[in-house]
């Protein structure tokens, strides 16, 4: 019963919480908890709490307001959820702090969610941003 429930938890923030989707801030409300913690991307030191997150999150979509995403995989155990997706847009406006390249990026990613009582309170997302980068002409192309 408590996979199921988190699960439904997770599918809605991949949903309904998605940054270009309108009113996805007030899912957030209903979904996670106020010092949510969010890892992204092996950085150093993690965004904590739902205000700060919710500031992060704007900027990313801001830099790609058309991109869109497929769910592949969702696998649930326990307290934690994790989802495989496709996410493809164009970077027109200011992403991590890169102007517009009007290049267009396509890439899979990881969400790892942890639910205690209801509400997300941790949150680790992966992607590869070297790939990112490589796709938007900002750094060359591996040859291997």
């Amino acid at each position: 019963m408590l996979i199921e429930q988190n699960r439904v938890i997770a599918l809605r923030f991949a949903q309904e919480g998605w940054g270009t989707n309108p009113g996805w801030e007030k899912i957030w409300d209903e979904l996670m908890a106020p010092e949510v913690v969010h890892h992204f991307n092996s950085g150093a030191e993690p965004i904590v709490g739902l205000a700060a997150n919710k500031v992060f999150n704007a900027s990313l979509f801001g830099g790609f307001p058309d991109v869109k995403h497929r769910i592949e995989d969702m696998v649930a155990e326990g307290e934690k959820v994790v989802y495989r997706t496709t996410i493809h847009g164009t970077h027109t406006g200011e992403f991590l702090g890169i102007p517009p390249t009007q290049k267009s990026v396509k890439i899979n990613d990881f969400t790892l969610l942890r639910i205690v009582e209801g509400k997300i309170v941790e949150w680790w997302y992966e992607c590869n941003l070297l790939r990112v980068m490589q796709q938007l002409g900002l750094m060359a192309e591996s040859r291997t």
